[in-house]
Order: C-alpha cells, then sequence, then structure tokens
C-alpha cells in the first residue's frame, strides 16, 4: 500500500475543500460549466454528502472495498445530475424571447 501524502490527509479531514475543489468548480474553460451550474452545486454539499455516506454504508454492509469522498466526487455525473434536479428556469433558460407588444395611437 502506498504512504498516504499530506493532501490526501487534508482532504480527508476536510471533506469541504475535496466538494468545493471538485469539477463543477474548477476554472478551466474544459470543463464547460456554467455560472448557473456552480451556483447550483454551491448549495448542494450537505445533499452530496449525504450521498456519499448512503454509498459508503451501503459498500460497508457489502464488505466492498470503501472509497474516499474523493473517489467518489471523481465518478459523480456533475452535468447529468444537474440537468435532472434543475428546471429551465433554475438553468436561466427563459425560452423563446417574446417581448409585450405596446401600441401607441
Amino acid at each position: 500500500m502506498a504512504d498516504p501524502n499530506w493532501e490526501d490527509f487534508l482532504l480527508a479531514e476536510q471533506p469541504q475543500w475535496a466538494y468545493f475543489s471538485s469539477t463543477p468548480f474548477t476554472t478551466s474553460t474544459q470543463q464547460g460549466f456554467a455560472p448557473a451550474q456552480q451556483n447550483y452545486w454551491r448549495g448542494q454539499y450537505g445533499d452530496v454528502w449525504s450521498r456519499y455516506l448512503g454509498s459508503l454504508g451501503a459498500e460497508t454492509r457489502g464488505g466492498d472495498v470503501v472509497g474516499g469522498f474523493t473517489d467518489f466526487l471523481e465518478d459523480m455525473p456533475w452535468t447529468q445530475m444537474y440537468y435532472q434536479n434543475t428546471t429551465p428556469g433554475q438553468r436561466g433558460s427563459q425560452g423563446r424571447y417574446n417581448p409585450a407588444t405596446r401600441y401607441a395611437y
């Protein structure tokens, strides 16, 4: 087994660090996450952490090897979950633009 490094220890002790440094929060233009997506995921830490704990419990009961929170975050389908859990209005999509018609007589 490889020796754990200091960074892994810190991320395990502070799971918020692992979460807020994961895919949706990167500033890389390669990721392509819009500001609305980043805002959505900022408020989802508690839900994601609870999902991880549930997964951890299921793996432990099944006798499987338990992965860390950072491993869980790496395997998460961020974009798919975002589009399943938000409405177009929450995503900032307003549909077609229909301006109000005003008549000046």
